[in-house]
């Protein structure tokens, strides 16, 4: 009971300092929550993976791989080893927890806070404690209610960004389609000359055919690899050709 009286005096005779410290904690805790955005990191990769993607779409596995968080790295891997069409049917929005920071010393702040209700137990001529009171707790309740609002506008807008970034990935999906049906037609064109006598002039259509159709798209390792296939195929025809 000494104990709790020392205590109670003790806050009492230093109200003018403890009570505006109290309302300094809370700003605190309200601002620094309000202005934090757990999206933040996330939307920054995102947006920075979709400009990387859009300037060099053939490359849009090495920066998926490299730049995405790790949950939307599952989801690239899960889209790449499936049989989806389009990374829009793999892909979903990762929602992250909203935390709240700086919790002990809002509780340490509380904790204070309400021995200012002992305090007018003792002494009923304090009302202003009681005050107080009543106005850090509402305090404390709109500091939530706004946090939540915030977070809300906050999450809406990396579901805009996250929309953005898969309707890149689709751009390149469909992308990726055209050129591979174009590459898969230039592969067989090159294989059909082969069958013919290789000659000088076969070697300048085949020339003229990579040009115009083949290297002027963007393309896999694997497509890259077909065509270097067919077109190593139809030199080393021409070469036993020249050799005969």
């Amino acid at each position: 009971m000494t104990y709790i009286k020392a205590v109670l005096q003790f806050i009492t005779d230093y109200d003018f300092i403890i009570l505006p410290v109290i309302s300094l904690v809370l700003v605190c805790f309200g601002v620094i929550n309000w202005t934090r955005n757990v999206y933040r990191k996330q939307n920054k990769k995102l947006t920075a993976c979709a400009r990387k993607i859009a300037s060099y779409p053939h490359k849009t596995n090495q920066y998926a791989t490299a730049m995405l968080p790790a949950e939307y790295k599952r989801q690239w891997r899960a889209y790449v080893n499936g049989k989806a069409e389009k990374p829009s049917l793999t892909f979903e929005f990762a929602p992250v927890k909203n935390s709240i920071c700086l919790v002990r010393l809002f509780v340490l702040a509380a904790i204070v806070s309400v021995l200012y209700v002992v305090a007018f137990a003792f002494d009923l001529s304090r009302r202003d404690y009681l005050v107080f009171q009543i106005v850090f707790w509402l305090g404390f309740s709109l500091s939530m209610v706004v946090n939540k609002l915030l977070f809300i506008r906050k999450e809406r807008k990396a579901k805009q960004i996250f929309a953005r970034f898969v309707a890149e990935l689709n751009r390149y999906a469909d992308c990726s389609k055209d050129s591979g049906a174009e590459i898969e037609e230039t592969v067989k064109k090159l294989q059909q000359l082969k069958k013919c006598e290789v000659s000088d002039a076969v070697l300048c259509k085949a020339s003229s055919l990579l040009r115009d159709k083949g290297l002027n798209t963007d393309r896999s390792a694997a497509q890259q690899r077909k065509l270097n296939a067919a077109l190593n195929g139809l030199l080393q025809s021409y070469s036993r050709s020249e050799s005969l």
